[in-house]
């Protein structure tokens, strides 16, 4: 992309993992991805490689919080502003992080909360433990799915025994599991990226992923890949038993599909059609279908891989539904979640002329 005109898509590292993730995307896909590392420990990055931005200097003086969400909720709340620098053309962040303790579990909200009232559309992926680390971090991660998901667009929840997958895992050593989980969600987030800003032939624009996700819910989200004759069927096979893609809430439907196919020239049209169809007939028929295609032979030659996002249908309140029509037609203002001005019966936050019926002169 021409460094003249910057993605108007940015990738948003929070805590140790979250910042993990995003630095082995940024080396996956290249130089010219949009990416901020934000964290409470000033030694968690490389700041050669990505931006990055301190929470906290003054409170933690760069240490961490020492596990504590409250710390890490307190050190954004120091000062909501501070990533306001790096959003300027920004309509939509990927944001990335690690639940159960700390500045992932803690800072997220915050940071999701003023997004949304910039009115910028967000997709958080969030990892939840291993189910090793005990039920108080386990518990942690999931009571602050709820709060994650009022102010995010989309929130994918990724727990980490489904990422390392396979019983082989079992046998592995912890530091080789903690590596396969990474690069598992990393290469997702990657292949994602190349779906929207390498698009091919069938167009997933940044413009038109911010649609999607626009109000877009919980979603399950899981790739897979393939080569040779029978690629497409090796990859429906594989994301048809994945998971990830049944973890969800069975009792709400899935109201989109979002399929991105990756390849070199080589992609046939056949398999495009392939994927599409048996993609919808296995998860929801009657959902909405949005297709993007990826032709590029200097990374795909050879290779068929895909992205598969589900979004569940979302239940909302009238005052939600309200203020989501307003973020979609762009009318979004800090004042959006302020409760009404209301002295001796009248709503000061309407003009005088309307409060009190007046006819204005043409």
């Amino acid at each position: 992309m021409n460094s003249a005109f910057p993605s108007p898509i940015l990738l948003l590292g929070v805590g140790g993992s979250g910042c993990s993730i995003v630095r082995k995307v940024k080396r996956a896909y290249g130089e010219n991805i949009r990416a901020l590392a934000v964290d409470t420990d000033a030694y968690s990055i490389d700041h050669d490689e990505i931006p990055f931005v301190l929470l906290g200097g003054n409170r933690l003086s760069g240490r961490g919080t020492g596990g504590q969400p409250s710390s890490a909720r307190a050190a954004f709340q120091d000062n909501n502003a501070i990533l306001d620098p790096y959003l300027e053309g920004v309509a939509t962040v990927v944001v990335v992080a690690g639940l159960g303790s700390g500045t992932g579990t803690g800072a997220t909200g915050e940071i999701l909360k003023r997004l949304h009232t910039l009115g910028i559309t967000t997709l958080l992926f969030a990892t939840l433990p291993f189910s090793f680390e005990g039920d108080e971090r386990e518990q942690t991660a999931k009571s602050s799915c709820g709060p994650l998901e009022q102010y995010a667009d989309v929130s994918v929840f990724l727990p980490l025994d489904s990422l390392v997958g396979d019983s082989e895992a079992q046998m592995a050593t912890l530091e080789n599991v903690l590596a396969t989980a990474v690069e598992t969600m990393s290469s997702g987030i990657t292949l994602l990226w190349n779906l929207v800003e390498k698009p091919g032939y069938i167009n997933i624009s940044p413009e038109h992923l911010r649609q999607i996700l626009v109000n877009g819910g919980r979603a399950r989200f899981a790739t897979a890949r393939a080569f040779g004759s029978e690629r497409a069927a090796e990859v429906l096979k594989v994301v048809s038993e994945n998971s990830l893609l049944k973890r969800g809430n069975e009792s709400r439907k899935i109201k989109n599909i979002l399929i991105g196919i990756l390849a070199g020239k080589d992609l046939l049209l056949s398999e495009v059609g392939e994927i599409a169809s048996s993609i919808s007939a296995a998860f929801a028929p009657e959902a909405n279908r949005f297709i993007g295609t990826v032709q590029d032979d200097e990374r795909f030659a050879g290779e068929l891989s895909i992205v598969v996002m589900l979004f569940e249908e979302k239940i909302m309140s009238d005052a939600k539904m309200s203020q989501t029509s307003r973020r979609a037609f762009g009318n979004v203002s800090r004042f959006n979640d302020v409760d009404k001005t209301i002295w001796n019966g009248e709503n000061l936050d309407q003009p005088t002329y309307l409060r009190r019926q007046l006819t204005l002169d043409r």
